[in-house]
């Protein structure tokens, strides 16, 4: 006997529930699989709610005759292969019974939509300076694909001809990076659209791109008040002879709402050693002034990056992290 031959799958949807469970000691027998459209015994059924339950160790006339542990475990290594494939889909319980005159194994298995599972959205303010690197660096993080150093990475965000032929950006651009239950990020270089990676991915994070230029003040406004995000990412070209009036009122902004807040320093393949301490020393010594209550820390030890996030979210620290969007340097950092 196969394990082909025990899989049994049940429509659970209101008008087939099934009264009697597998998993009830002495149930010897369940109703027969109604298999009118070919072999669906051996596929996920469309369910209507996003669910699939396979009843394993029943035959399709419903006889409970239960599996070998060797065979159950092959089951459900075949049932995981499956929802990989499907690419949208995992196991989320496994419920067994050992039958008492045989030791054999009968079980029930639920597959559920990743996009069913609870998510998870965390929308974050990127702000900063006119052609402080905004737009690249999140062109970069979101593409995954590296700049030339004229601001190709950026393209992918630019909505207007304005914005393609100046460089600059006028309007909010949002854009997506994702991560599916096991931590692998999705982003759009293996995803077609923002919907496909709100599909594939158990946390979101949303960024809002925002004009750095003064005149476009009040669409950087409607932003931080429209898109109600929960974190402030002030980014500082690292080429930078100063912090700017700008980045300073940005910090001020996170301060007065009391936001988390991260740094990011993007060029760092333009930035020379002594400038970058220079500038480094003048960026630590605002943060002191206006945040005396949070820690500082340039982030450098991957490991941290977990308590480092929570604590970003307590309000406890200010994470700065240094990137190159030629180089596709520190990104791997931002989304650890």
């Amino acid at each position: 006997m196969t394990t082909r031959d025990t899989m049994y799958s049940e429509d659970i949807s209101d008008s087939h529930k099934h009264v009697v469970s597998v998993l009830q000691d002495g149930v010897t027998k369940l109703p027969p699989e109604l298999d009118e459209a070919g072999n669906v015994e051996y596929k996920v059924g469309t369910l209507g709610d996003g669910h699939a339950l396979y009843i394993v160790g029943v035959h399709d006339n419903g006889d409970v005759v239960g599996i070998s542990d060797e065979e159950f475990e092959h089951t459900i290594d075949t049932l995981e292969n499956m929802a990989q494939q499907l690419d949208n889909a995992r196991i989320v319980s496994i419920k067994k019974r050992v039958l008492h005159d045989s030791e054999r194994v009968v079980a029930e298995v639920r597959l559920a939509q990743k996009a069913l599972l609870p998510q998870t959205e965390l929308r974050v303010a990127v702000l900063g300076d006119y052609g402080a690197g905004k737009s690249t660096v999140l062109g970069c993080l979101t593409h995954g694909e590296a700049d030339d150093g004229r601001g190709k990475a950026r393209l992918n965000l630019m909505r207007h001809q304005h914005e393609l032929e100046s460089g600059h950006t006028s309007s909010i651009t949002l854009s997506t990076v994702g991560f599916d239950g096991d931590g692998r990020v999705q982003n759009y270089t293996n995803n077609r659209s923002a919907e496909h990676i709100f599909q594939r991915s158990q946390h979101v994070v949303t960024f809002i791109d925002t004009c750095g230029h003064a005149k476009h003040l009040k669409t950087t406004a409607r932003a931080l008040t429209g898109y109600s995000p929960h974190v402030f990412c002030v980014v500082i070209p690292a080429d930078a002879v100063e912090v700017s009036t700008t980045t300073r009122e940005y910090i001020q902004i996170a301060a007065a709402l009391g936001m988390p807040l991260m740094v990011a320093v993007s060029k760092m393949d333009i930035a020379d050693k002594a400038g970058f301490a220079a500038l480094m020393h003048e960026l630590l010594g605002t943060l002191d002034a206006v945040l005396p209550e949070r820690s500082k820390c340039i982030v450098v030890n991957v490991d941290e990056h977990q308590s480092l996030a929570d604590d970003m979210m307590r309000m406890s620290v200010v994470p700065i992290f240094t990137t190159s969007a030629v180089r596709t340097l520190g990104f791997g950092d931002l989304t650890a």
